[in-house]
């Protein structure tokens, strides 16, 4: 089964109006905590980047925008060697 990577610029709307969601055993504990649409971060090194690949582990995924993760273009030549490039 193909792998697919779609090259998008940090200002995709997909990055917009992010949070992380963290709940405690009980689910009143939840703390929401804003991402700044500014920060993007490659799944692989960590860096913050301003053009990368949205990975989708399937031809399903990739139709239903479902990504597995978002990788620099190093990244994804070390890690996805066989996936299918497309641009944005």
């Amino acid at each position: 089964m193909p792998i697919y990577a779609k090259k998008v610029q940090s200002s995709n709307p997909i990055f917009h109006n992010r949070e992380s969601i963290v709940v405690a055993a009980v689910e009143e504990l939840a703390t929401r905590i804003l991402i700044l649409d500014s920060i993007t971060l490659c799944n692989g090194c960590n860096q913050n980047i301003s053009e990368g690949y949205l990975v989708y582990l399937g031809k399903r995924e990739l139709k239903a925008n479902q990504p597995y993760d978002y990788y620099c273009s190093q990244c994804v030549k070390n890690y996805f060697p066989k996936a299918v490039i497309m641009e944005e």
